[in-house]
């Protein structure tokens, strides 16, 4: 469930209306959950302008929830936590975001948007990860990563990449907000869907492969709120679907992580990494399957193949290091059961996640800040078959 903590921020950040110019017939296009959500958001800013000193300011807000929902009950909040970005709203910075088309539900998906950066900018993994839906398809890729795969990715990079104190500019540039319908057969496959469109404000898209320059996110209503089901430039697959949350959830192997497999799949990437670091592209190919996937390249290679590159490679690039610990920051490796990114494979999948702490691009052609190994038993060796 998300942190409604997040969502008094970014109502407060997206909406900046005169209250004597709001009536409640504003609010009528609204659901009943939504105005809920809507007034919470501005009792709690209301309550944090008057934290900071700005006592009318805040008055105004919290009047302002009586408004937009007129059952609304301030002893109702049971989440009153105020999260690190919070002194945003102390600033005052609040302004209008997202262009839409009329009929477009703009304000509610700014709000929605808003809530997401905040959750950024908390560093709160598994708070922004619940936005999206339960499997999400990323067109730089391509391919379809589950909300758990998310979570993960999400997590790895707030390890390396402190959001702390930072402003939602250092993320987007909010003028650039624009919010459209998708079209007629998109909206037949994916419900009531939208596109929304914004410059980033930093470049990640070495560590979050859903980051671009210029991000498009397709959002769709689902139970009544929103949930991103696919980022990038080209829209997913007609026939493609997303998983809801529920059905992820439930298709998720039981059991967090098997102790003897995390073992052995940490010794098998633990050793064929420092085959690659020591040039010894046979002793990483022992557990490399016998064809594999670099989903990030958009291309399967051959074993055999595989070798004659690395071979080259390895012997042309600069390695400046045969030391696993100096490449790669084995603390951060995390090891997961999986869905396979790959059809056609049986057996129990895992995925490890690790981050890296040199560049060996040049020696090594699926090298990047944050990577991604899916393995498979093969034999009784665990086995490198897709890398993301």
């Amino acid at each position: 469930m998300r942190n409604k903590s997040l969502a008094f921020i970014a109502c407060a950040v997206v909406f900046a209306f005169a209250a004597a110019a709001l009536g409640a017939q504003s609010w009528n296009r609204y659901s009943d959950s939504e105005r809920k959500l809507l007034a919470q958001s501005y009792w709690l800013a209301g309550k944090q302008y008057q934290a900071a000193g700005k006592t009318d300011k805040g008055l105004d807000y919290m009047e302002l929830a009586k408004v937009i929902d007129p059952q609304f009950d301030p002893s109702q909040i049971t989440d009153q936590a105020l999260p690190s970005a919070a002194e945003l709203l102390a600033r005052g910075g609040a302004a209008p975001v997202g262009a839409g088309s009329a009929g477009t539900p703009t304000q509610s998906l700014s709000s929605f948007f808003l809530r997401y950066v905040g959750s950024l900018l908390s560093e709160d993994a598994e708070g922004a990860s619940a936005f999206f839906d339960g499997s999400v398809y990323v067109s730089r890729v391509p391919t379809e990563v589950t909300r758990d795969d998310v979570k993960t990715e999400l997590a790895m990079f707030f390890q390396s990449n402190s959001m702390r104190g930072k402003e939602p500019s250092a993320l987007y540039n909010l003028d650039s907000v624009v919010i459209s319908p998708v079209a007629a057969p998109m909206r037949a496959a994916w419900g009531d869907a939208y596109t929304l469109n914004v410059d980033a404000g930093a470049d990640y898209s070495a560590e979050l492969n859903f980051w671009e320059a210029k991000q498009q996110f397709f959002v769709h209503r689902v139970a009544g709120d929103w949930s991103v089901f696919a980022v990038g430039r080209q829209a997913p697959p007609m026939t493609w679907k997303p998983k809801s949350a529920a059905a992820a959830a439930a298709a998720a192997p039981a059991g967090a992580m098997d102790a003897e497999a995390s073992k052995a799949i940490t010794e098998a990437f633990s050793n064929c990494m420092g085959a690659l670091l020591k040039k010894d592209a046979d002793g990483a190919l022992a557990y490399v399957a016998q064809e594999i996937r670099f989903l990030r390249l958009r291309q399967s290679v051959t074993a055999a193949e595989l070798k004659t590159s690395l071979q080259g490679s390895l012997e042309n690039g600069d390695i400046s290091t045969s030391e696993l610990g100096d490449a790669l920051d084995m603390d951060s490796v995390f090891i997961e059961r999986a869905e396979s990114p790959v059809s056609g494979v049986t057996g129990d999948v895992y995925s490890l996640s690790v981050q890296s702490k040199l560049n060996l691009s040049k020696a090594i052609p699926f090298w990047s800040s944050f990577q991604r190994y899916y393995f498979v038993n093969d034999g009784g060796t665990w086995k490198v078959f897709a890398i993301l």
